[in-house]
């Protein structure tokens, strides 16, 4: 049997070889059962109530794809401390035939006590998340009435720890009891430029610019972001300093909360009653003056325009919005005109170098325009049509041969448990009850999946799915020519389509002509049975 081992840790607080404890337990599980280890899982300083983690999802495609039959973690508040998202995901888990293990809390699918194990589990997983949210806060609301500082890096400040004159932390080293914001001199002088220049009527994508000219060191620099959208300044990143009233001296704490959408996964600010904010006016830490503050105010909400059809909303619009990536510094190309895409990390602030355009029709028939050719060639229709033809047939042979042999195995599984119930009704002097309940309840538990994958193997029926391959190539093929015509809403359909159909994500690098773009990009094997990657050049405007 393949077994897969997920492990995970909150915060990078917590030790990294915890993912090595954990993954420990878990091996022991499967050297004493007899699996084959296939694939491990692990997402470090990730908090369990979070399913956009990465190697969480990828545990899950693997398990879609049956690569392994069994996945063992070391709790099940590993896999998540969402009790929704625990049940979805291991009711998931479970149709795709994957038996889960915990090793510390006992949890087997295999258990007739599965459901009320892991709700039990779930809704204390779920308690600890609450109430451990309401301690921290309780916490950091005590740290501001102290007047200390609750908050991450600011950009023009430096944080300084205040020590315990006593105690010490578990490295014989004095204990970390606050922190106090202090002006940084340096990175104060950006700030007031950033204020003077904006209040002289400077939009914040030239200040921007004017800044990575200078190389002037960005707020990104303090960040523990692993990624970030694109090195150096951008007009967001001066439009937040523009906005933040603590650059008066103006601290607040318990302005707003984070609540994470249960759709979308997606973590959404709310403001909080000014009733319950905590704030105060520490002049200590003013950087510029209340009426050089007011003058950018003032010019921030001249300058926005009410007009609601101009507020997209950074939606998607276009059938390649979404897919284009610079290769010089990874940030996405944005539609820059009416016209044109431009790379995000250079049209905004001129972080990067690449300040190469290319325009959407251009690179739209470069990239779209053989693909519905393929699509709706019949030739091509035929020959995937051929080629799955012959895939199934290969593998209802092998699904044959298995199915004979089968029945035999679970006959001996059969004799095996007659064998141990006998042994556990009339007593086993090397055994006790228990080691030989377990060990039936693996044996049945395996017999389960045999009889399950006999019927699996039975009830295939691939010539199905061959039968719309040729339905489904023109439906593509529509969906995009529709988008190509300027079909918003078309476009928006035919997107995760392109999307698929190019591999992802098409990476766009500036070739070593003047002027020269070219396009790498893998066409998806399913789609359109080739696997070689494409190297294209691209007109420029």
């Amino acid at each position: 049997m393949n077994a897969a081992l997920y492990a995970r840790f909150s915060t990078d607080l917590q030790r990294a070889t915890s993912i090595e404890d954990q993954f420990r337990n878990c091996r022991k599980r499967a050297d004493a059962e007899g699996w084959s280890i296939v694939a491990t899982f692990a997402d470090q300083a990730m908090t369990g109530s979070d399913a956009s983690r990465p190697q969480y999802q990828a545990m899950l495609s693997a398990a879609s794809r049956n690569e392994f039959a069994i996945l063992i973690i070391d709790d099940l508040s590993r896999l998540t401390r969402d009790s929704v998202e625990a049940e979805r995901t291991i009711r998931r888990l479970e149709f795709n035939g994957i038996r889960i293990i915990s090793t510390s809390d006992g949890y087997d699918s295999n258990s007739k006590a599965r459901k009320v194990h892991r709700g039990f589990k779930g809704l204390m997983n779920e308690i600890f998340i609450d109430d451990l949210r309401e301690r921290v806060h309780r916490g950091l609301t005590g740290v501001a009435m102290k007047h200390y500082w609750t908050g991450g890096r600011a950009f023009g400040y430096r944080l300084t720890p205040i020590l315990d004159p006593v105690e010490k932390d578990q490295y014989g080293q004095p204990a970390r009891i606050a922190t106090r914001l202090e002006i940084d001199e340096a990175q104060a002088e950006v700030v007031k430029e950033i204020f003077n220049r904006y209040s002289d009527c400077m939009s914040c994508l030239a200040i921007a610019r004017e800044l990575n000219s200078r190389a002037v060191p960005h707020p990104g620099l303090a960040w523990k972001k692993k990624t970030r959208r694109c090195p150096g300044w951008m007009g967001s990143s001066v439009r937040v300093i523009i906005k933040n009233p603590l650059y008066t001296g103006f601290v607040r704490w318990n302005a707003s909360q984070f609540v994470r959408n249960p759709d979308t996964e997606k973590v959404t600010r709310r403001k909080r009653p000014k009733s319950e904010w905590i704030t105060r006016q520490d002049d200590d830490v003013r950087i510029v003056s209340d009426e050089l503050f007011e003058r950018a105010q003032t010019r921030t909400q001249r300058s926005t325009n009410s007009d609601e059809r101009l507020k997209t909303g950074g939606k998607a619009k276009y059938l390649l919005s979404g897919v284009l990536v610079c290769g010089t510094c990874s940030a996405n190309y944005v539609i820059a005109d009416a016209r044109s895409y431009a790379c995000s990390g250079h049209w905004n602030g001129g972080a990067c170098s690449n300040r190469i355009r290319v325009r959407r029709d251009s690179i739209e028939r470069a990239l779209l325009g053989p693909i519905r050719t393929e699509l709706l060639s019949p030739d091509r229709c035929k020959r995937m049509v051929m080629e799955m033809h012959t895939s199934y047939a290969e593998r209802m042979k092998a699904s044959a041969q298995r199915a004979e042999t089968m029945p035999q195995e679970i006959a001996a599984l059969d004799a095996r448990l007659e064998r141990l119930r006998e042994r556990l009704k009339a007593g086993d002097p090397d055994m006790t009850a228990d080691e030989l309940q377990a060990i039936i309840e693996r044996a049945e538990a395996k017999r389960r999946e045999l009889a399950s994958a006999n019927g699996r193997i039975i009830a295939s029926d691939g010539a199905k799915i061959i039968s719309l391959l040729p339905k489904a190539a023109e439906y593509y093929g529509q969906r995009i020519a529709q988008g190509l015509d300027g079909d918003l809403r078309a476009a928006a359909k035919a997107r995760p389509i392109v999307r698929e159909l190019l591999g992802g994500k098409v990476e766009l690098i500036p070739g070593e002509e003047e002027g020269s773009l070219y396009a790498h990009y893998g066409l998806h094997m399913a789609a359109l049975l080739r696997s070689a990657g494409t190297s294209q050049r691209l007109d420029r405007i």
